[in-house]
């Protein structure tokens, strides 16, 4: 499996965390085609040929991604999406 991992600070209150990761879960949710859900401070996401999950930290979200063998070829397009958002969405 290939794997994508991203951390980036953010100067948000908890609350904002969640909601900003909420955002970009949903936006790679109808890009990626993934469900997602909840569990404590980790956004845990899975569809077919990639899964993975994005904490919430005090001062900082990290992204963990593993793609199957289907969506290696496109490893670097999914990352340079997920970059693209986190910088819109994160201060």
């Amino acid at each position: 499996m290939s794997q994508i991992q991203i951390r980036r600070r953010h100067g948000f209150d908890h609350a904002q965390a969640r909601a900003t990761a909420e955002q970009l879960a949903a936006a790679l949710a109808s890009e990626y085609h993934i469900d997602y859900q909840w569990q404590d401070d980790e956004l845990q996401f899975r569809s077919p040929g990639i899964e993975g999950q994005l904490h919430v930290g005090r001062d900082e979200v990290e992204i963990n991604v593993r793609l199957g063998m289907m969506l290696r070829p496109l490893r670097g397009k999914i990352e340079s999406s997920i970059r693209t958002r986190l910088d819109a969405i994160l201060p």
